[in-house]
């Protein structure tokens, strides 16, 4: 069961209550319109008759490079709105024959002719949306909390048009209020408006107003403030009905499912959805990786049900992994929503790999968001339906394996103040599993700060789990300082005992660790011949709970960009000796000797119709021989609809460790090839063709042997070889995809897609291109899929 809030928290918040409010400036009054009066045609043409007697806005600062000079060209913005939502018209002024336009996937970032409207929602920096439409209709948009934190993986149902023109180009918005939580009050409310523009032909040069660049803590709570009235708060009833069916060659399966979402926003501020027969079946895949470590890879969200209201469960900015290594921690990683089942098999069954790692069905599942006054909240509920697995005796008789559905309960409270400048907050989340082997329950208070005078930031979270009655306890501390534009100085303190254990519903790369890194980053704008430079450097000392040193080193960075937008960044790093705790899996600990790096990147402007990237990397494996990646990447963008796009990544190791069981260890000499290839055509902006493939093997020829000592840490004893069977492996796995997609109006999309995929034997060493070859052959995933999602509503 999740536990009540202490009595701590709710004094802390009675003190938060007692803040004296500050007088607010007055503020400008966006124009409002009746929607029957508008008559807007959403063509990308800011031609219709309404637009004559709005307000221009301009004043564009540079503000990448920061120089925040004015802009060279001009922007001409207007504004209104309606009881439906925003209407934005634009026209960007430039000279014939500059534009760039580039059409790609949806959130996709590069450098072209772009422009961003950034809401704040709350009116005072709490939530918001970043909106950026490119010259062609390409969209890109996130969800956005304080200052700076972007979701990409949000969409919202707004939308846009733009229209090439003779001198420059032109874009129109509409945004629905229906899409964002708006705060509840009497008769006026004030929204925070950002407006930016990206330049293709300059290389990618932002402007923006308000001038926000990256090199000050200030964005979202920075926003032009305007006010608006007679907004009703009226219920908005929206319904996502799918059809969906899918193919599998392989066992000769075919599924149809039909289902819904719901979404009902009963006040503008709170929001009900719910799943009717849920189908959490991706359209899109994930990266193939090859992880040999003891630590689990993470993988983001892609499930829109997921994605929407999500954002009041960020409790800390190490949720979007940024802190330094080792990924993110959070207390919600909904991936494990519908993951894999909770099933033991045993010894004498043989399962198909793919069947045991398959998501799990989801019964249902349903989530509450909403604020009153200075309080935010959310919660969510999801039941997973049982799993049955075909398995296979020695004896060549066929089982079915069971495993019981899990019940998820998250729920979420949060209070925050901006009265007297800046901004404070502080919360309580708690996440449970129910399932008959296990119940975990964890628990957390994070707490907020950002100074009036916008120089400090900090954050903290306290954390608390019980697993089947083993508790663990957990701090997360960070705090940001810029004394001035282009500066920052970034500390990180974390504890978190061994028995913390958050995995169940959330994602911790490891517990047991007591770490303190330090970041310094210096960006310079005003260099002769050069865009811009950064030096930044890194200092991460980590520790375990029993003192000794896991993970501590320096990185020394520094970036030099050209007045044509070719960058190269150069990167030294140190790692002092350490102990190495996880690898061995607690048959025992060892040294690793202190090691060197260094890497240079190259990138030419990714505006241009033909673009590279490179990297060399050298450094030194756990036993200390040389260790080299090279990676060499080429986009070619003929034309604004077509594009391709090659990477290539080789890694030569003379030293992969690998352990093979109680304290015995190989050393392996490794090459890995990992390419990556997508290749996309638009028939128009809202119609694509997409087939992306990778594929990655890894040949590993037995070098050495060793063992640990259990009863000391120092380095690994070496051995003979404890037998004359060789541990040669290979790995080799591909993953190829062809989709169709057909955006037929916002959030509402026909999908075909055709997935393929497969994992070799660990025994076939054949050459690189034999491997490939046999790896498009022998496929264990060969699906065919389609998926019909509809929007209807408010």
């Amino acid at each position: 069961m999740i536990k009540i809030i202490s009595n701590s928290f709710v004094g802390l918040c009675l003190f938060l209550l007692s803040v004296s409010a500050v007088a607010q400036p007055n503020i400008p009054q966006l124009t409002r319109i009746d929607e029957s009066d508008a008559n807007i045609r959403l063509d990308g043409f800011v031609d219709e008759a309404v637009w004559e007697n709005i307000p221009v806005v301009d004043g564009m600062k540079v503000i990448d490079p920061d120089t925040l000079a004015d802009a060279p060209y001009e922007t001409h913005v207007r504004m209104f709105y309606t009881e439906r939502g925003i209407y934005v018209g634009v026209i960007n002024h430039q000279p014939p024959g500059t534009l760039v336009a580039r059409m790609t996937s949806r959130d996709v970032r590069l450098a072209r002719d772009g422009f961003v409207v950034g809401i704040d929602a709350s009116g005072d920096g709490l939530y918001g949306y970043f909106l950026r439409i490119n010259l062609g209709d390409s969209m890109t948009d996130a969800s956005l909390l304080p200052e700076r934190t972007l979701n990409m993986q949000w969409d919202g149902s707004w939308n846009g048009r733009t229209q090439a023109l003779e001198a420059g180009w032109s874009v129109e918005y509409f945004i629905p209020w229906s899409m964002m939580p708006l705060p509840q009050v009497e008769d006026t409310r004030q929204i925070g408006i950002y407006l930016e523009r990206q330049v293709g032909h300059l290389g990618g040069e932002a402007w923006s107003n308000p001038a926000l660049p990256n090199t000050v803590n200030q964005y979202l709570s920075a926003f032009e403030k305007y006010e608006l009235r007679d907004i009703e708060s009226r219920r908005q009833l929206t319904f996502y009905p799918f059809a969906s069916t899918v193919v599998d060659s392989i066992r000769s399966d075919t599924e149809i499912k039909v289902g819904s979402e719901v979404f009902w926003r009963p006040t503008t501020n709170t929001l009900l959805a719910a799943t009717l027969n849920p189908d959490f079946g991706n359209v899109e895949s994930d990266d193939v990786v090859v992880n040999l470590s003891a630590f689990e890879t993470f993988f983001p969200e892609k499930r829109s049900f997921f994605l929407e209201g999500q954002d009041i469960f960020n409790t800390s900015p190490r949720t979007s992994g940024r802190g330094g290594p080792g990924g993110p921690i959070s207390l919600l990683n909904t991936r494990r929503i519908g993951g894999q089942a909770l099933l033991s098999v045993p010894d004498d069954v043989d399962v198909v790999a793919t069947d045991l790692s398959r998501p799990t069905e989801l019964l249902g599942a349903i989530k509450l968001t909403g604020q009153s006054g200075n309080w935010r909240y959310g919660t969510l509920l999801a039941s997973e339906d049982d799993t049955e697995i075909r398995g296979t005796l020695d004896d060549g008789s066929r089982v079915r394996l069971q495993a019981q559905g899990r019940d998820f309960t998250i729920a979420r409270v949060l209070y925050e103040d901006t009265s007297a400048g800046g901004r404070r907050s502080i919360g309580w989340m708690g996440t449970n599993i129910s399932h008959t082997d296990i119940d975990a329950s964890v628990n957390a208070v994070d707490m907020h700060y950002f100074s009036a005078n916008n120089k400090w930031v900090i954050d903290g979270q306290v954390m608390h789990s019980d697993v089947d009655g083993v508790t663990g306890a957990g701090f997360l501390g960070d705090l940001s300082y810029r004394p001035e534009r282009g500066i920052q100085h970034g500390i990180s303190a974390t504890y978190i005992d061994d028995t913390l254990d958050i995995n169940d519903l959330g994602f911790l790369s490891r517990n047991d660790q007591v770490n303190l890194d330090y970041r310094f980053f210096k960006n310079e704008s005003d260099v002769p011949g050069l865009r811009s430079r950064s030096t930044s450097v890194f200092i991460t000392n980590r520790w375990n709970t029993a003192g000794q040193p896991v993970m501590t080193g320096l990185f020394l960075n520094r970036e030099y960009t050209s007045l044509d937008s070719n960058n190269i960044r150069f990167q030294m790093q140190y790692f002092p000796k350490r102990i190495d705790d996880r690898l061995g899996r607690g048959t025992g600990d060892f040294r690793v000797p202190g090691r060197w790096g260094f890497n240079v990147n190259v990138g030419t402007d990714q505006a241009k119709s033909l673009a590279y990237t490179g990297r060399i990397s050298f450094g030194h494996d756990e036993l200390g021989p040389e260790q080299v990646n090279g990676q060499a990447g080429i986009v070619w963008r003929p034309n604004d609809r077509f594009s391709v796009d090659l990477n290539l990544n080789y890694t030569d190791r003379e030293a992969l460790l690998v352990h093979k069981g109680s304290g015995s260890y190989t050393s392996f000499e490794s090459h890995q090839w990992s390419p990556k290839l997508e290749m996309n055509y638009f028939i128009t902006a809202k119609q694509q063709i997409r087939f992306s493939g990778q594929w990655t093997a890894l040949k590993a020829f037995e070098d050495r042997f060793w063992q640990v000592d259990p009863t000391s840490r120092e380095f690994l004893r070496p051995v003979p070889n404890p037998d004359s069977t060789p541990d040669d492996f290979v790995i080799s796995r591909l993953t190829f995809q062809a989709r169709y997609r057909w955006e037929i109006a916002p959030l509402s999309d026909l999908f075909v897609v055709y997935t393929r995929g497969s994992n070799l034997p660990s025994n076939g060493f054949d050459t690189f291109s034999d491997l490939l070859e046999r790896s498009w052959n022998e496929k264990i995933v060969d699906t065919i899929a389609i998926k019909l999602r509809y929007r209807f509503g408010s």
